[in-house]
This record gives structure tokens, sequence and C-alpha cells, in this order.
């Protein structure tokens, strides 16, 4: 399981491409929207990432309902399915 933001400048829809083909259906892909980061960031991810990047820290808008909390839970739980196996 992957997340990324649309438009994130180090994770780019390439790298998703090349894991879906290289893992297929054990890779599961997920794509936010950039307006779904929280543009409060530390001054490092304004200057030097410039793009939404970090789902589940830097850009992480942790309020109930938003799709940042939402991939955090999904992970959550996708690891607790795993490690409970």
């Amino acid at each position: 399981m992957a997340y990324r933001f649309k438009r994130d400048r180090f994770c780019k829809a390439q790298r998703f491409a090349a894991y879906s083909q290289a893992l297929g259906e054990r890779f599961i892909p997920r794509v936010l929207p950039d307006s779904a980061a929280n543009p409060d960031t530390p001054a490092f991810f304004e200057h030097v990432v410039a793009s939404p990047h970090s789902v589940v820290t830097a850009h992480l808008i942790d309020e109930a309902g938003q799709p940042t909390i939402s991939a955090r839970d999904e992970i959550l739980s996708f690891f607790a399915n795993r490690l409970a196996s």
C-alpha cells in the first residue's frame, strides 16, 4: 500500500506505475488530490520540497473527515491486519 499526492514532485506517477508493474495486484496505490494536503508545513517543506509530499506526516491534516486522516487510518488498519495474520 502506498500513498502519494497527485502532483508530488518526488513520488511521481511513474514510480507508482513501476511499483504496479513489479508487484501486480499486491500493490495498492492511493493518490490524493493536492488540495488534501496541509498547507501549513515547516519552512523546509515550503522551500525545499515545494509540493505536497508527506501524506501522513508534514502534510497531514489532523481533523476528522480529512483525506489524510483517512489515509493514516487505512495504513494503520492495513498494518494491524497484516501483523495479526
